[in-house]
């Protein structure tokens, strides 16, 4: 006779029985997809509002519909699949992952001022731009994200690109289009790949039920 196996001590907490940084990874995509979604938000109606005309109209309500969407899914989709992990390991993640982030929030509103003050208001967004491509580098590093790294490489090579070809409206139009697109795509790329872990467990027509141990299928109606 065999036993199934038991989870105790910190793994317990985790879902699924996963590492401290692949629980993380989840939860990552969940809280940093809503982030991300947000920044994606204000610069695409930023950069609709300098475009301004119909093109800014359209671009607007275009950049709204996606935005909407994307949220939908995500709440739609997602629930139950990224728990706060527990355990002495994950809580050290934890931490650093929100450090990061706490950082990267602070220089977003600190940086803008030193800038402006040195004379260089054109360089605000892009530079702000460049601190989230550090942060995706840095959650890719602590929790394993492929993602991440490429957006966030993105993220910090093209403001750094547009900067030095560009200038003035022109300059925050482009890196805010880019950026928002990037940010919008990554985040709903993350809230996909947590719907395919919650499909993933949902029984199939005859399978059993994991919670209630009955068939899936439903008796005929005489």
């Amino acid at each position: 006779m065999t036993t199934q196996p038991t989870t105790t001590g910190p793994a317990a907490g985790n879902a699924a029985g996963l590492t401290p940084a692949a629980a993380w990874s989840r939860r990552v995509r969940l809280l940093g997809g809503f982030i991300q979604t947000a920044f994606a938000a204000f610069w695409l109606t930023r950069a609709s509002l300098t475009i301004g005309g119909r093109a800014g109209d359209v671009l607007i309500a275009a950049s709204g519909a996606a935005v909407i969407g994307v949220v939908t899914y995500a709440i739609t989709n997602t629930a139950g699949t990224a728990p706060r992990p527990t355990g002495p390991q994950a809580s050290r993640i934890g931490r650093s992952v929100t450090a990061a982030t706490v950082i990267q929030l602070a220089v977003t509103f600190v940086l803008p001022v030193i800038l402006i003050a040195a004379g260089h208001p054109g360089w605000v967004l892009p530079s702000i731009v460049i601190t989230i491509g550090l942060l995706l580098l840095w959650l890719d590093h602590v929790v394993h994200i492929p993602r991440c790294r490429l957006v966030g490489w993105a993220l910090i090579a093209g403001p750094v690109v547009l900067a030095a070809t560009m200038s003035g409206p022109a300059l925050a139009v482009t890196t805010g289009l880019a950026a928002g697109v990037l940010l919008l795509g990554n985040a709903a790329a993350g809230f996909h790949d947590l719907a395919g872990i919650r499909r993933a467990r949902q029984p199939g027509p005859g399978q059993p039920n994991a919670k209630t141990g009955s068939s899936s299928l439903k008796e005929p109606a005489p």
